[in-house]
Formats: structure tokens, sequence, C-alpha cells
């Protein structure tokens, strides 16, 4: 169920961000221990920097928008924040935009017998990223990492 949501969520949220000069980070949907229905929303500028009256705007302009589109009946809370500095890099343009800074990768199949690396962002492509780590230079498919983050040194 919160799958299908995300879905339909996902496209109408990032449209509407993109119109602002915003970017959707991630999205999170989960029933809290409490009961509640919690929507999280990780935004920030194209440039990155979001700043924090921005995210209170955003939580209220998603909020109309999300009330408008009836994707959820049931009650939830809206959570619009900032993805921080360990922001999560998903796309070909969050890999762009560290280019020449250290990144950690969590793979969801091994490449070269590893799921994990560190290293430096040396290369972009639609396809791949290209890392530099102390041993050596590897590709890594995008399709195949399951999670990466900038590394703040």
């Amino acid at each position: 169920m919160f799958q299908d949501i995300l879905l339909k969520l996902r496209s109408i949220f990032a449209s509407y961000l993109e119109k602002g000069g915003y970017v959707l980070v991630d999205m999170r949907f989960y029933r809290a221990q409490s009961g509640a229905s919690i929507l999280e929303v990780l935004a920030d500028r194209a440039e990155g920097d979001i700043r924090l009256d921005e995210c209170v705007r955003l939580n209220r302009e998603l909020g109309a928008v999300m009330d408008a589109s009836g994707v959820i009946l049931d009650r939830y809370t809206l959570d619009v924040s900032s993805p921080g500095m360990d922001r999560p890099l998903v796309t070909v343009s969050d890999f762009k935009r560290v280019l020449g800074k250290p990144a950690r990768f969590f793979l969801g199949e091994a490449v070269e017998e590893r799921i994990e690396y560190e290293g430096v962002i040396v290369g972009v492509n639609d396809l791949e990223v290209t890392v530099q780590t102390k041993q050596k230079t590897i590709q890594i498919p995008l399709d195949k990492i399951n999670k990466a983050k900038q590394v703040i040194v």
C-alpha cells in the first residue's frame, strides 16, 4: 500500500518542486509505532543549501498539493525537510554535483567481489559512476547501487 502511494506522489511532488527550482531528493511513507502515518519528503534547491523557511513553505504547499490529489484519504503527518550534509546520492545529477569528492557506496550486487566501496568520484555517465578508491579505479553501474552518500571530511 505505502509503495503504491509513494509511486503516485513521487511524480506529482517532483514536478511541483522542479517548477520552483527545487529537487525531490527522497520520500518515505511509513506507519509510526503510535499508528500514525508519516510522509517524509527530502527536498533541496537544485544547487543545494535549502533553508529552513523554504522547507516550512514547501511543507504547506506540498500538503495542499497532496490533499488536492486525493492519493491519501486517511490522516497523515507531512514532514518536508532538508537532506542535510549527508544527502543521499541517487540520480546522475546527484553524482555530478559531488564530482571530485569522496563518497561511500553500498551495492545490491557485488562489483569485483565487493558490495561496499569508498572513494573519490572521478567520473559519471548515464550508466555508471567511476570511483578512485585507495587501491584502484572502479566503475560502479548505477543500477547496482542500493545507497550512496557523500563522505563529509
